[in-house]
């Protein structure tokens, strides 16, 4: 006898494998320090015309939502979309997921930070309890992320020995080699100097070095099995290595301009300074292959470092739905009477591989739950 199942109400998945995307978005500045910008870079399958992607952050509870526009899209599926939070929040300090959406407002992609990582990422790029506040602009009280105070006081002391370099007189070099000393090590510095006053923000510009590097450690041994963590905490931590050594021969070079009796020789040192500093700010192509690589960073890549590892990198979301799975059995005719308990098995086998196939493809597990 045959007989034709259908089994209802099945738990499984449409696939949506066809449906792969492709690229990345991630935290950058729109100003120097403020970790305002969302840039997005995303190739996806193509909706049409009448249908659009929009973008959203999503808070660590999940209770507070952004949207980040309405994806304009390429032909070939490309989407390059730029968002800046028009009050300058710092996007690292609220958010910790993306997600992509359709028109009805189904999550068909998303990424997340996972926990252990986002805290330190969140000192790094927004705040950090033992650094000093922000005197001005979007972030007034807040204390400095550590790779923003590196990027911020490596600035500062340039400018003071870009000044220097530029003096006509002896007591003006040394002013401004001063100013170098105190921005690099801070106002609790052993060669701090009392006559140039409270250079910089007064942290030092080596604190926040040795802060940065532990920082980009700590990034990356959250989360071993990261492998965005992995991939960026060179930058953050070698660079910020490279930050101290070079600001460190810079004070030096600074303090040689202090004890110089004439115009000239201050001069020098103050230059060697500035040479110093400015691998400090940008990094230097030590092997001259034309581009600042790893472990050739500055305070510009370790700041950018640190950003890369907030970057999100969006997987599909499985959707899952009721289908209808229609199985044609054989089975004999039973006595009369009797039970089949051959046609029970049978529907049991393939209503348990049918339920177990639809929830092995429940959740698409990205990053934030490995």
């Amino acid at each position: 006898m045959g007989l034709s199942l259908s089994l209802l109400a099945l738990l499984m998945p449409v696939s949506l494998a066809n449906a792969e995307v492709r690229g990345e978005a991630v935290i950058r500045d729109s100003s120097p320090g403020l970790s305002d910008e969302l840039s997005i870079s995303l190739t996806m399958p193509i909706l049409g015309s009448s249908h659009t992607y929009e973008g959203w952050l999503v808070s660590d509870d999940g209770h507070t939502a952004l949207s980040v526009g309405e994806f304009d899209q390429g032909a070939d599926g490309s989407v390059s979309h730029t968002y800046i939070s028009p009050d300058g929040t710092n996007l690292a300090s609220e958010y910790s997921e993306f997600q992509i959406k359709d028109d009805s407002g189904d999550v068909l992609y998303s990424d997340s930070i996972s926990e252990g990582g986002l805290s330190h990422i969140r000192n790094l790029l927004f705040s950090h309890s033992g650094n000093p506040d922000y005197t001005s602009g979007a972030h007034e009280g807040v204390a400095k992320g550590t790779s923003v105070g590196l990027r911020d006081q490596a600035d500062a002391a340039l400018l003071h020995a870009t000044n220097g370099v530029g003096s006509t007189t002896l007591s003006d070099v040394q002013l401004h080699a001063g100013h170098v000393i105190n921005i690099i090590e801070g106002d609790d510095g052993d060669n701090f100097v009392a006559d140039a006053g409270s250079s910089g923000d007064g942290h030092g510009l080596l604190n926040y070095a040795a802060a940065a590097s532990a920082e980009g450690k700590a990034v990356a041994a959250s989360d071993s099995s990261d492998t965005t963590f992995a991939s960026h905490e060179s930058a953050v931590s070698a660079s910020a290595d490279n930050v101290a050594t070079w600001a460190a021969s810079a004070r030096d070079a600074a303090i040689s301009a202090r004890s110089a009796t004439t115009l000239g020789v201050a001069s020098a040192f103050i230059t060697n300074a500035e040479t110093l500093l400015g691998r400090a700010v940008s990094g230097f192509d030590t092997d001259r292959d034309g581009s600042v690589g790893a472990g050739e960073g500055g305070a510009l890549q370790a700041h950018a470092g640190a950003q890369n590892m907030a970057t999100y990198e969006p997987t599909v979301v499985a959707i899952v739905e009721l289908v209808e799975v229609e199985v044609e059995v054989e089975v004999e005719a039973p006595d009369t009477g009797d039970i089949n308990y051959g046609l029970l098995a049978i529907i049991s086998l393939v209503a348990g591989a049918a339920l177990v196939t639809g929830g092995g493809f429940l959740l698409n597990r990205n990053r934030s739950a490995a």
